[in-house]
């Protein structure tokens, strides 16, 4: 029997295949002919990573998916290289490439990163190259200033509505990790970023927004996995499976929602466990339930928003209006709930949901619409076109 939301053997055997093939060296010949055939001008960009994290990775995964498509309709191209391999790039190299992009996992020293990109940029720079860095991470933040000052075009997942806030200097990583350290006593002197930010304004317009991790792999073939129209029929009225472990920290901004969930038992039907389950179990508590609180993570955004969305469930989130991304599913009482981020609000919010169906459903369905259409082939190269000309590539 097929498990609620996961492929068959031979499904997943076909979409590694498929993953494999977009991403080799066929894949690049297939889409550099494709180019060749477009209407627009033929382009080559080269794509350098070290692929230090498979969250920030999957970042380049609609530009492998819709590889060829994208070359047909802009008549841009793509070659795939290592750092590693980079080490040794030498001007002839890149030669005949219209732009390079370069992607480091937030572990990278401040030091090495500046150095990496004063070798490869530079070398861009001589041939004319635009230089885009890539940054795939959870949260909003940018590190390494100077790769950005030596950079034309800086793109993120999501960003700040403000690129004012870019400026400020935060405790820990980003506005996630400075919200914990203020508000419950979170400390970051022995962490690996203990502070970031004051980013200078003149560098700010750099920054662009790219696409969000709702076009990564697993929720694109999560999509084809559930049905289309969820079930009617809902078993709880709020689900929450958020919890992580004491010592992370994340774990204060979770377990407020949990408490919240928790305080609302003898009004509505809540499940809102701290123990982990399969998948399948998972996606099937999703599937049999009309609302799911969805707290920050690492990042605003995680693959909860998504998964909750493609269920059917009415999602419930931390006010997400400091956030820019796309696609855009985090408009207030149209594609989802905002609530305080300490949780004070949350029966508030919820119980006029919980007693008109209609109304929650509307919100869910108009949710799970607009994430299958930003899932679409023509979605990504429209978003795809148009920030690459924000960056000067096309």
């Amino acid at each position: 029997m097929t498990k609620t939301g996961i492929p068959s053997d031979l499904l997943r055997k076909r979409r590694q295949a498929e993953g494999y093939l977009a991403g080799s060296k066929a894949g690049e010949g297939i889409a550099r002919l494709s180019a060749r055939f477009s209407a627009q001008p033929t382009r080559h960009m080269l794509l350098i990573s070290d692929g230090g994290a498979y969250t920030s990775e999957e970042q380049f995964a609609p530009l492998r998916r819709f590889r060829r498509q994208i070359a047909s309709a802009t008549g841009l191209h793509f070659s795939f290289m290592s750092v590693a391999d980079a080490a040794d790039l030498t001007r002839t190299d890149l030669e005949g490439y219209h732009a390079v992009g370069l992607k480091l996992v937030f572990r990278t020293p401040a030091e090495e990163a500046g150095a990496l990109a004063r070798h490869i940029f530079g070398l861009a720079r001589e041939v004319g190259a635009r230089a885009v860095v890539f940054d795939g991470d959870d949260d909003q933040s940018v590190l390494w200033n100077e790769v950005i000052a030596l950079s034309d075009a800086y793109i993120k997942k999501h960003h700040y509505s403000d690129l004012a806030m870019y400026g400020q200097k935060m405790v820990g990583k980003s506005n996630l990790t400075d919200y914990a350290s203020r508000v419950y006593g979170v400390s970051f002197e022995d962490n690996i970023i203990p502070h970031s930010g004051e980013l200078a304004e003149s560098e700010r317009h750099k920054i662009l927004l790219g696409w969000s991790i709702a076009l990564d792999d697993k929720i694109f073939y999560l999509a084809q996995d559930l049905p289309e129209d969820p079930p009617e029929a809902r078993a709880f009225d709020i689900l929450c499976r958020a919890s992580v472990p004491e010592h992370f920290w994340t774990f204060e901004m979770r377990d407020a929602a949990v408490q919240a969930i928790d305080a609302l038992a003898d009004r509505f039907r809540v499940h809102a466990p701290t123990d982990r389950v399969p998948p399948s179990e998972y996606y099937g508590e999703m599937l049999r339930s009309r609302i799911c609180v969805s707290p920050y993570g690492y990042g605003e955004l995680c693959w909860r928003d998504f998964e909750a969305i493609l269920c059917g469930c009415l999602l419930i989130k931390p006010d997400m209006s400091h956030v820019t991304t796309a696609p855009d599913l985090f408009v207030p009482g149209e594609t989802y709930l905002p609530v305080a981020w300490d949780y004070s609000d949350l029966e508030e919010v919820v119980t006029p949901y919980l007693a008109d169906e209609s109304a929650r459903r509307r919100i869910a369905d108009t949710a799970r619409q607009r994430l299958r259409e930003a899932l679409s082939e023509d979605w990504f190269i429209a978003r795809f076109q148009k920030v690459m000309g924000q960056a000067g590539v096309l």
